[in-house]
């Protein structure tokens, strides 16, 4: 089925404004989002396992004050575990690691509608 000029227009303003929209969501994440470093997971984890040490210490000698402070180091640890990298990823690398179309490469110019049809036929070509 056809699309209507009006409805083909409407169709490319919503996919130009679908590809700006996205392309400021992956800039605005790369800057202010960093990875997830293994070396404050692996700091975390050591220091929720000395807190629970300490906890469990605490209810053996049953001293309250000694569990807060127990609790208070895993807390301090499991903070340090999501703690992320402050070094953002750079723009380049966030382009490299986005997955590419498997269909061929296609063009920048190449419209939605294009794409969709190519696809149709890709996919109708063995049937035919």
């Amino acid at each position: 089925m056809a699309l209507s000029e009006n409805e083909q227009r409407l169709l490319e303003e919503m996919e130009r404004s679908f590809y700006q929209s996205e392309s400021d969501v992956v800039q605005t994440s790369t800057v202010t989002r960093g990875s997830i470093s293994y070396r404050f997971l692996v700091i975390g984890i050591v220091v929720v396992l000395a807190g629970l040490g300490v906890l469990v210490a605490a209810v053996a000698t049953q001293l309250p004050w000694l569990g807060v402070i127990g609790f208070g180091v895993m807390l301090a640890g499991v903070v340090l575990m999501f703690r992320r990298d402050s070094s953002p990823a750079a723009p380049e690398e966030v382009r490299r690691s986005r997955p590419q179309p498997s269909g061929g490469s296609p063009t920048a110019k190449e419209s939605m509608n294009d794409r969709m049809q190519r696809r149709w036929d890709q996919r109708m070509g063995g049937e035919r």
